[in-house]
């Protein structure tokens, strides 16, 4: 757990006016805290961090390949309990600040295989609420240093059906 992010991120929404948004901070295992019934899930996996590599050049040295199969499957674990608790009609985002398939598309793919009561949302239907630069091939949000000058960050939309 990151204290200081998460109450950075309880600051944010706070600050922001929005009145019907919890932030909680869940670990990868166990029961979650309450029941089926949330209509928009955020879920901002911990992930391997490959992705702010210009902001912190020394994590290339701290992480190693062998960490991001683990990582997905907590990823994966996260994403699960999530699904688990959104209505039908709901939206969930999986998001991460890594640069690598292994814990972005194909953690989705493996989500969206294991649960057929999910959709991806392609975001380059959603109405101007991402710009057009930011989507990939597949819909879903990323961003790469080398084409848009900011940190490498990875989101997908997803739908329960």
């Amino acid at each position: 757990m990151r204290p200081r992010r998460l109450a950075l991120l309880r600051e944010t929404v706070r600050d922001s006016g929005a009145r019907h948004i919890g932030v909680v901070h869940v670990t990868t295992a166990g029961a979650l805290p309450f029941e089926p019934r949330f209509d928009r899930i955020l879920v901002d996996a911990p992930c391997s961090g490959l992705g702010t590599l210009r902001r912190d050049p020394d994590i290339k040295w701290r992480r190693h390949e062998g960490e991001l199969a683990p990582l997905a499957d907590q990823q994966m674990a996260l994403l699960t309990r999530a699904a688990d608790v959104l209505n039908a009609g709901g939206r969930l985002v999986y998001a991460t600040c890594s640069s690598e398939p292994e814990e972005n598309e194909q953690v989705v793919d493996r989500f969206l295989a294991a649960r057929p009561d999910f959709q991806a949302i392609d975001l380059r239907h959603e109405a101007a609420s991402v710009p057009a630069a930011l989507i990939d091939g597949q819909g879903m949000l990323r961003t790469l240093p080398f084409a848009h000058g900011l940190e490498a960050f990875f989101a997908a939309a997803l739908m329960r059906r």
